[in-house]
């Protein structure tokens, strides 16, 4: 099922115009997620190749937004040991696709990087902010998370010339948003990939809008924590990603 994970029938069905059918494709891709096993980092990019290229055959606004939160969702019920690898897989796709998305649907993807910033922060709410999911998943977004032999790559990086800028400019731009809709965030260090892109961000627009959210009267009292105690996630793949030819 996996090496051919963006042609099977739930990843098609999740852009269905009927609600049952999105709702049964689901719950059976959340069932494939949850289902116990060890996904590789190229097992997770397929399924994330797959579900990319759903979202860009799907048409209207309430349909795009739906799928949309339909995906985000999907963090919420995963094992802690697939949380950062399925996050990883999500931002590489993203970013590797990201200068390919023509103008017109870029609004659908904008909203898609909103959902998955706001249930990341839901996820870690959930798990009580676990001071190491934090700090992986802020590693994740600073590019220094290692998913087995891959580089890191985040959209939060201050140097990487990888990431289009204008992936770090919507991050931030809904940052804070995605984590006031949580609490008892307070003095786990979520600014810290902010804070960093304001001092050493590629541009200087990206270093302003940093400066910026920081100066957001919504996120004062934040306490940073900006110790990097997350562990070398790398291993051994079984298996040669083919690339992201559609």
């Amino acid at each position: 099922m996996a090496s051919n994970i963006q042609e099977t029938p739930f990843v098609k069905q999740l852009a269905a115009n009927d609600r049952p059918t999105r709702e049964k494709a689901l719950s059976s891709l959340q069932t494939y997620l949850c289902s116990g096993r060890n996904f590789t980092t190229i097992e997770l990019l397929k399924i994330w190749k797959g579900l990319f290229f759903c979202i860009f055959h799907t048409d209207r606004p309430i349909p795009q937004q739906r799928l949309s939160k339909s995906l985000a969702s999907l963090l919420l019920p995963l094992p802690t040991t697939l949380f950062l690898p399925f996050l990883h897989a999500f931002w590489k796709t993203i970013i590797h696709y990201w200068s390919q998305i023509p103008s017109l649907r870029l609004d659908k993807y904008l909203y898609l990087l909103r959902q998955y910033i706001a249930y990341s922060f839901k996820y870690l709410q959930q798990h009580a902010w676990n001071r190491e999911l934090v700090t992986g998943y802020l590693d994740l977004l600073e590019g220094v998370y290692k998913a087995r032999s891959e580089d890191g790559i985040g959209a939060l990086s201050a140097g990487d010339g990888k990431v289009p800028d204008g992936v770090r400019y919507h991050v931030l731009d809904v940052w804070v948003d995605g984590l006031l809709e949580t609490d008892e965030w307070e003095g786990v260090g979520v600014m810290r990939p902010v804070e960093r892109l304001r001092i050493e961000g590629r541009t200087k627009v990206v270093r302003e809008r940093a400066r910026e959210v920081l100066g957001d009267e919504r996120s004062q009292g934040i306490e940073e924590r900006t110790g990097n105690d997350g562990e070398d996630r790398r291993g051994d793949e079984e298996e040669e990603f083919e690339g992201f030819t559609e």
